[in-house]
């Protein structure tokens, strides 16, 4: 007899359902606050050009041309066309109060996740990995190098990973969420995930670029590269932009 109802993706689907006949309480306690952003303040700062937003592109032929592009090319990509696409993940669109409203949607305004990139082939930005600093619009050098096939072999060695001029890692800022939602954080913060990924695949599409998002890698792997803890943070998903 099967037991997969037993298992965590069910458990995990059980334990935060809200129900009408009981109380939204839980045994969480008290939850720290954390900041909306997070910078690292030693690190080298890349301001980014405005990103190209006057490319003419035609939404519904974005969305029936999407698809997952694997075979990229080592053609580089330009630091305007990266911009664009940081822009189209996590640009700010309109202020509301103290919160920075994004080209895509987040629970509450929250952005519980943080953005990062490896960069393989971009034009006047050296290998390595970066930090995306949304409010300043910049990126903050982590760590200079070629990561490669580190970044290859944490991804299941999936070719795309190899291949790409630059690969977007988004990770789970938890507490940020569950400060608000507590339990039924870990529901949202997948769901605003998917909201910016599908925004950098239109983008990929309309600039005539390819992209593959990527959910199966190891996930300590990926921490221990960006220098993270894997539990207040925490890699949550990634993907691919190349050239066709």
């Amino acid at each position: 007899m099967s037991n997969y109802k037993h298992g965590l993706a069910f458990r995990y689907i059980q334990g935060t359902k809200y129900h009408r006949d009981q109380p939204l309480k839980d045994d969480l306690g008290s939850i720290p606050v954390v900041g909306a952003f997070k910078r690292y303040p030693e690190s080298e700062r890349l301001p980014l050009p405005k990103p190209d937003l006057n490319r003419p592109a035609n939404l519904w032929q974005c969305l029936a041309n999407r698809r997952s592009e694997r075979s990229t090319t080592s053609d580089l990509l330009s630091l305007n066309e990266l911009a664009t696409l940081l822009w189209a993940a996590q640009g700010v669109s309109a202020r509301a109060g103290i919160h920075l409203l994004r080209t895509a949607p987040s629970a509450g305004a929250l952005y519980p996740f943080e953005t990062y990139i490896y960069v393989d082939h971009v034009e006047d930005i050296s290998k390595g990995f970066y930090h995306f600093d949304v409010e300043a619009f910049a990126l903050e050098r982590l760590k200079e190098g070629e990561f490669s096939k580190e970044m290859t072999a944490a991804c299941l060695s999936q070719p795309a990973v190899r291949r790409a001029a630059v690969v977007f890692i988004w990770t789970a800022m938890m507490l940020r969420c569950m400060v608000k939602y507590r339990n039924r954080a870990v529901r949202y913060i997948p769901m605003d995930l998917g909201h910016v990924c599908q925004n950098v695949q239109l983008a990929s599409t309309a600039m005539g670029l390819g992209s593959c998002p990527i959910g199966a890698f190891f996930d300590d792997d990926i921490n221990r590269l960006l220098e993270i803890d894997g539990e207040d943070e925490t890699v949550l998903y990634l993907i691919t932009v190349g050239k066709l």
